[in-house]
């Protein structure tokens, strides 16, 4: 079934789907009801032999060497000379293997963890090639200490996004030649992330507070349910097949 897409306002408008978290997360937190924070990249920068090193200042454009203290800068010049200096930088910036997920941080009141990625995907299915192994790897062990712990993910055709648990990929990615996991399968087992208020334009917590209520922390009654409603899951099978999506649980609502 697909859920129409949380409308989103002003500055937030035509902005990507991480940048709409990064707006939920600050409000989450005035609010006092997480303070969840998106990871820095780690890496380096290198100078380039034969270049004398001068830490990590950067030269001054030449748009902005003729000014003096107390002189006007218009936003665009600004910009321009930012985009003029980086071109000039013969600095490069090497990103490091990262072994953790974009998001972290604790949910209120108890504090307790919580570890994401943000996805979207074009396609009816999240495709396990954008997953990076280390970041899964890391999940599977913040979930074994009781930490929430998945992948945010949009499905963009669709116009849905659900919180799809560590659990529940762990569980197709165990499954023989199995390569995906279907959007119609979240559809039929999780619960859709709704539209909220003010800047929580994705509200994902209560999608998450209700998928716990039904399955246990754990997911352990998740992974039972897809496994019930799909014999085949661990069977060999073409990574095109997909399993039918399973009766909605009672009370469960489209």
């Amino acid at each position: 079934m697909t859920h129409g897409r949380p409308r989103q306002r002003g500055a937030e408008r035509g902005s990507g789907f991480q940048e709409a978290i990064n707006h939920t997360n600050e409000a989450y937190e005035k609010l006092g009801r997480a303070c969840v924070t998106r990871k820095a990249i780690p890496g380096k920068y290198v100078v380039p032999t034969g270049i004398r090193r001068r830490g990590l200042a950067v030269p001054l454009p030449p748009s902005l060497a003729p000014l003096k203290t107390g002189d006007a800068l218009t936003t665009t010049a600004l910009r321009q000379a930012l985009a003029d200096g980086r071109e000039g930088d013969p600095r490069a910036f090497i990103p490091e293997s990262r072994g953790e997920p974009d998001y972290g941080g604790v949910v209120a009141p108890h504090g307790r963890g919580i570890f994401y990625d943000a996805k979207t995907t074009q396609r009816d299915l999240l495709d396990f090639d954008n997953l990076h192994p280390h970041q899964v790897t890391f999940l599977e062990r913040m979930a074994a200490c009781g930490a929430i712990a998945g992948f945010l993910v949009e499905f963009a055709r669709h116009g849905a996004v659900f919180f799809i648990p560590i659990q529940m990929v762990t569980l197709f990615r165990a499954a023989r030649r199995r390569k995906s996991i279907p959007y119609h399968v979240c559809a039929a087992h999780l619960t859709p992330v709704r539209a909220g208020r003010g800047l929580v334009i994705y509200d994902y917590l209560p999608a998450i507070e209700q998928q716990e209520q039904w399955y246990g922390p754990d997911y352990a009654r998740l992974c039972s349910s897809i496994k019930g409603a799909t014999p085949s899951l661990t069977a060999p099978r073409h990574e095109t097949d997909d399993p039918a999506p399973a009766p909605r649980l009672p009370g469960k609502r489209s």
